[in-house]
């Protein structure tokens, strides 16, 4: 496999740990998106004990993906109620459930090359028993599931 192809597949493995870290144990104690945000961060610098400059680049990262966040948030007036607008009717406006999804799509496809530049910079950053860690933790976050086994 070629290395940029490589490469690629750790950084998202990166970007997944990071948000299924933030998506299955943020939920506890923190409400607040960016609360979440700045606990996994301390739990993320915790774990691989990062120093001052992977500590930056790591907030360059979080910065990121909070972005993204907020852009979508803005793009998309209360995607909540229009998710019921459209429940409510006897047939699905597959038009706009359509737009919906690719509103949101697009956000990510703009600002991805940004945010794997910047989970990229962190993941470079970390030394090699710092990654072995980081593969370790995903492995065994993503090895299991409540909802689904994988093989």
């Amino acid at each position: 496999m070629k290395s940029i192809i490589k490469r690629s597949l750790l950084i998202l493995g990166g970007i997944s740990l990071a948000a299924s870290l933030v998506a299955c144990n943020g939920h506890r104690a923190h409400h607040d998106p960016e609360q979440r945000a700045e606990w996994m961060m301390e739990k993320i610098t915790k774990e691989l004990e990062l120093n001052d400059i992977q500590k930056q680049k790591l907030a360059v990262a979080k910065d990121e993906f909070m972005t993204i966040r907020t852009t979508m948030h803005e793009e998309q007036n209360n995607p909540r109620e229009q998710i019921l607008e459209l429940m409510s009717q006897p047939t699905l406006d597959r038009q706009k459930a359509l737009a919906m999804v690719t509103d949101r799509t697009e956000t990510i496809r703009a600002r991805a090359p940004t945010m794997i530049e910047a989970v990229g910079n962190f993941y470079d950053s970390l030394d090699d028993e710092q990654r072995k860690e980081l593969r370790e933790h995903f492995e065994e976050k993503t090895g299991h599931s409540r909802f689904c086994k994988h093989k």
